[in-house]
């Protein structure tokens, strides 16, 4: 007999395979009962991604001298060059004064250099410098991270789950900080 709490899982064959703890009560989105350790494991899953992150900006800074937001930017004015800061906040999607701080880290470090518009002169476009281009060659990808490329590897119905999870766990979050969501991920 099964103690209550537990559930015991057969495999193909009709074996018991395993027990798995179940919190009283607890249940997926379908209604069915759910491990305990649920939580957890996505935790854990969580942990790698951001460690991952944390490892690949690491290697980057020790590597270039840039972090994975700088190198990222970098990499997203010579893919477009002109951009703009507004533009380059949305691709990023930065509130743009982070992207202004990015940008003028970039210029200070001469990797990129800013061009005003010849028709209005109140539109500065961003042009990366030649030292900016043969960096950018030099480091091994993904120039705009891990998670970014991760991310982008997802088909649309993957995304579209996962971000609706992550929507789902900002709004049980206690202290969701929600002006937090155009920072640099690793808190430049």
């Amino acid at each position: 007999m099964t103690p209550p709490g537990v559930r015991r899982t057969r495999t193909r064959s009709g074996a018991f395979a395993g027990a798995q703890i179940v919190r009283p009560g607890a249940t997926d989105a379908k209604g069915a009962s759910m491990p305990a350790n649920a939580d957890l494991k996505a935790l854990q899953s969580l942990r790698t991604i951001f460690g991952s992150a944390r490892a690949h900006d690491t290697e980057v800074r020790r590597y270039s001298g840039l972090s994975g937001s700088k190198l990222w930017a970098l990499s997203e004015i010579a893919a477009r060059g002109g951009i703009t800061v507004n533009e380059l906040a949305n691709q990023m999607a930065l509130h743009q004064t982070s992207a202004s701080n990015l940008v003028n880290a970039l210029v200070e470090h001469r990797l990129i250099r800013r061009v005003r518009d010849v028709t209005d002169k109140r539109v500065i476009h961003l042009h990366p410098s030649a030292e900016g281009r043969k960096m950018l060659l030099q480091i091994p990808g993904p120039h705009a991270g891990l998670l970014v490329d991760g991310l982008r590897r997802l088909e649309g119905d993957q995304i579209e789950r996962l971000r609706e999870s992550l929507l789902l766990l900002v709004s049980v979050m206690q202290r969701a900080a929600d002006d937090a969501s155009g920072d640099p991920l690793m808190g430049e």
